[in-house]
This record gives structure tokens, sequence and C-alpha cells, in this order.
């Protein structure tokens, strides 16, 4: 059984290759092999630990590369499609409706660093050890996300080189001095002869540096990649609230005090409960205020001014891309870091989801939107992130990570006026 209480039996898709360069040839290119390179892409938890993946993964397969997806079915569903030749997703309970909220609880965060060395680095890098390395047969390299140290340990045990995808914004979550204890019992329950290196051969970060917080620098040798922009902000007073696809369940009656405040601004408002919470139970609510189990957040983003959130990484990016100012309601995991990337910064507001009344939360929405320093701060963040390097930049040094091989008898035959090279 998994932590959220599915086996750990595939559901495998299998989906025909149809971006741009799929089977064509590598080594006219000038990389040195004649074949797609083979991918295995895995992530470990819900769509938070995917989705800063997929701009990677998108150059990767049009670079002509084929890709296999392993990870939890729900968060699967934000894969795109034409991307992965096959997904093999894992049953879990975030594809049913549940049946309660949890109550909240105080965030504690020498709790939430203990989290990350006793489960993933521990029953969840397991778990992923062995159903990754199912998948290992052939597979020429591993792109991971930055918690998955049980698909960093099966390929590295495999002699697959690994590049790990930083997934969390402020980087002050997963720390590796404290992973040693972790990471050593579980090298000596995998059997492995070699310590597990926890950023793989090569640490990516899909981030701009100043989202990243400076007392946990990433790898001098990181390159730091373009998030996907998303669509072109056009802000009015519009509000998105949203507490992600994990927290949603734990948020107690968060989501009534944010539904009092929204009805009392009497400004549209849009709020996604998620996949497995029915809108129907939060009632009828005022014509301004629709309460929906999801939505396109990159258009909804592109409109809002002002989003209100649980202070999940890819939330914190996607606001910042899509221009609107943020309030963070920080319940756990990567959260209180995220917030304090939102105080740092001059982002937005930062409120305690136990105490925060609707009035006060109402009142946040207030002050943030009528501070136009805000506006100018979240400005100035999103054009950093939009100057860095697309993801198609690395692929090089991704395919230079890779097992290669000599051109193979199906090798396509260059196009007309397509340059080539001898590959012995």
């Amino acid at each position: 059984m998994t932590a959220n209480g599915g086996t750990w039996l595939r559901r495998e898709t299998f989906m025909p290759p149809i971006m741009p360069g799929i089977g064509r040839c590598s080594a006219r290119r000038g990389i040195g092999y004649c074949r797609p390179v083979r991918i295995l892409c895995s992530f470990v938890g819900g769509a938070g630990h995917l989705v800063p993946q997929l701009p990677l993964h998108v150059a990767l397969a049009e670079a002509g590369h084929e890709l296999t997806l392993v990870g939890r079915e729900s968060a699967a569903a934000a894969a795109p499609a034409g991307v992965y030749r096959r997904i093999a997703a894992v049953p879990d309970r975030r594809a049913h409706f549940a049946d309660a909220i949890a109550p909240l609880a105080p965030v504690d965060i020498e709790h939430e660093l203990s989290v990350v060395e006793r489960y993933f680095a521990g029953e969840a890098a397991q778990r992923a050890a062995a159903s990754v390395s199912s998948e290992l047969s052939g597979v020429d390299l591993v792109v991971c996300d930055e918690v998955d140290f049980g698909a960093m340990a099966a390929a590295q045990r495999a002699g697959v080189p690994v590049a790990v995808v930083a997934v969390i914004v402020s980087g002050a979550l997963v720390r590796p001095n404290r992973l040693t204890g972790a990471l050593e019992a579980l090298r000596l329950e995998l059997g492995m002869p070699m310590p597990i290196r926890p950023r793989g051969d090569l640490f990516v970060v899909p981030f701009a540096p100043t989202m990243r917080d400076p007392r946990f620098p990433a790898p001098d040798d990181a390159p730091w990649v373009r998030p996907e922009p998303g669509r072109d902000p056009r802000t009015e007073p519009y509000v998105v609230a949203t507490l992600g696809t994990e927290f949603n369940t734990e948020s107690g009656d968060l989501f009534d005090r944010i539904l009092a405040a929204l009805d009392g601004t009497g400004t549209p408002a849009t709020v996604a409960v998620g996949r497995d919470l029915d809108p129907a139970r939060f009632g009828p609510q005022p014509s301004h205020v629709r309460v929906e189990q999801y939505i396109d957040l990159d258009a909804a983003l592109s409109r809002a001014d002002i989003v209100l959130h649980h202070g999940g990484s890819g939330l914190f990016v996607r606001s910042v891309l899509g221009g609107a100012a943020q309030i963070v309601f920080p319940m756990g995991a990567d959260q209180p870091f995220t917030a304090a990337r939102v105080r740092d910064l001059g982002l937005g507001h930062v409120l305690d989801p136990l105490t925060a009344s609707a009035d006060a939360i109402a009142q946040a929405i207030t002050n943030v939107r009528a501070d136009q320093s805000v506006k100018r701060r979240v400005e100035a963040l999103r054009l950093e992130a939009l100057a860095l390097p697309r993801p198609s930049t690395i692929v090089g040094r991704l395919e230079a990570l890779a097992k290669t091989a000599s051109c193979t008898p199906w090798c396509p035959r260059p196009r007309a006026g397509e340059p080539t090279i001898d590959v012995p």
C-alpha cells in the first residue's frame, strides 16, 4: 500500500509520440549516437513534484527522445499529451472524492524537515526504488524531482546517469547535510556499494535565482532555466483561491473562511477546491464567487490580480508569471519557506491559516490590491524568470550525460540538405 492508500500496481498508458522530431537521428546534431535517448521521468508525491519538470520533459521530447513517465495516477493527469511514449501510473486515493477535510494543525518546521528524512528518504524512497528499477531496462537517463531519492538510488545502482530537477522554489526544505544518515540507511537497504548522490549528476533549477532563499544555494554548476511562462498577464480585479492538490483535504475550515471573505469583497473570484473535493459541500455562493473542482490555472492566473493559496512552490511561481500578488496560508511541507519568500520579496502578504478570520482575509485583499509597490516587485521578478534560458538550451548537457549507442539499422536517413556526421 502507498502512504495515500493506493497500491503499487501500474496502470500503463501507451501514447504515440507526436512531438516534432521524435525518432530523428541525434548523430546529425553532433551528439555521437543515432537513436533517441531513452529517458525515464519519475516523480514522487503530488503534481507539485511533476509540473516544474514538464518544460524540460517537453524539450527532451521535442529533441527526439523517448520518454516514459512513472508517478502517481492523480498527479500524472497533469502530464501533457504527446510527450511520453508510456505512462506507468500508480493508483492513489487522490483519484477519488474525500469524505472529510481534516482539521488544521500548527506548522512545525522541524517536523516538515524530518519528513524529508524519514519519509521521502525512507519508505517512499524504498517503494520508488522498486518501481523505478523495474523500468530501467534499456534506459539511458533518469530525470526526477529533488526528493525522489528512490529513483536516484535505483538509477545510480544500475549505472544510469541522473538529472535532478528542483521542485522546491525556496530551496529550504531539502538540506543535504541533514540527509546523510537517512541516505546511508537507504543505501544499505538497497545493497548499494556507493553513497547516494542526492543531487544526481546534474541539478537543474527551473526558477528565477531571486526566488531561491540565498541561505540554501543551488550547486555552482546548476543550470537555471525558464519555467513555463504561461499566458501573458491581463490583470483585473479578480481573485483566485486554491489550497493545492495535497493540503486541500487537510485545511480545516479555511475554505469556509476564504469564501466568507470573498463574499464580502464583491470582487469576482474563483475558488478551486481540488479534484477530490465536491464543490457542493460548500453550499450556495453569491453570484460573483464560483467554486470549482478544477480550473485552468494558467488562464485564471493571467487574469487575477491576487491569488490566495497555501504556499506551494508551483503556485508561487505561476502567480508570479501571471503577474498576481499573493496572500499565503502556509500549512506544511515547503509552504512556510515559500511564505517567507513572499514576505521577504514583498510579493504580498502571509496569514496564519489557523487564526485568520474572514474579516482579516478580506482586509488583506484590500491592502495588497492598493499597494502599487507589490505590483512592481511582482513584475520585476516575472521578467527575471522569463529572461532565463529555455530548457532546450540544456538538452545537449543531458544528452552528454546519457548512455550512448552506435548507429542502429533503423536510424532514419538524413533529410535532403540536412548535415550529417560520421558515427564510429
